[in-house]
């Protein structure tokens, strides 16, 4: 008899409910629903962003920045869902030598140069800049995770700044070493 009533019950709420289907759809927009007139960009992360043009950084094979900046001792970033680096910076291990770095934006190798000098201070993190472009690697100043004898890494944001362009956000691993 319970279920007769409960069964009952579920029946009389569906067929008081609207059909939808065969209805017309209303000219009036659905607050909180995106239009579809509106096109927005896709973000580093795969989300829907707010339209806004920034500067993306594009991955990197050894090749590319290779010819750009001087081999050695050196730090890279790679951002989260990513399996290459998007920033890749060297230094001697010198305190008279400024490190350089190297990303790529538009399908073109940009080189940077590193604030301070050596390669702890690129270990650091910390301001590349060339003429037109800012890049700051920021992680947290505590012991690095190592992940292999002579590599170790630190969770990270890279920040890019672009004349005229933008800024753009990426977190993911800011990895140094051999």
């Amino acid at each position: 008899m319970k279920l007769f009533v409960t069964i009952g019950l579920a029946l009389s709420l569906c067929a008081c409910s609207q059909a939808i289907g065969n209805e017309e759809k209303s000219s009036q927009p659905v607050v909180g629903e995106p239009s579809e007139d509106v096109a927005m960009s896709v973000e580093p992360t795969g989300d829907i962003g707010d339209g806004v043009d920034r500067p993306m950084l594009q991955m990197m094979s050894y090749q590319e920045f290779s010819g750009a900046i001087e081999a050695g001792t050196g730090c890279s970033f790679v951002a989260n869902e990513n399996d290459d680096p998007i920033f890749v910076a060297t230094a001697e291990d010198s305190a008279s030598s400024k490190g350089q770095a190297a990303i790529k934006i538009n399908d073109q190798v940009v080189v940077l140069t590193h604030e301070g000098t050596g390669i702890a201070q690129v270990e650091k993190g910390g301001l590349f800049a060339s003429e037109a472009v800012e890049v700051t690697i920021v992680h947290p100043e505590i012991e690095p995770t190592s992940n292999a004898e002579a590599t170790y890494y630190w969770d990270a944001t890279l920040t890019i700044n672009q004349d005229e362009v933008g800024s753009n956000s990426y977190d993911g691993k800011y990895e140094c070493g051999a």
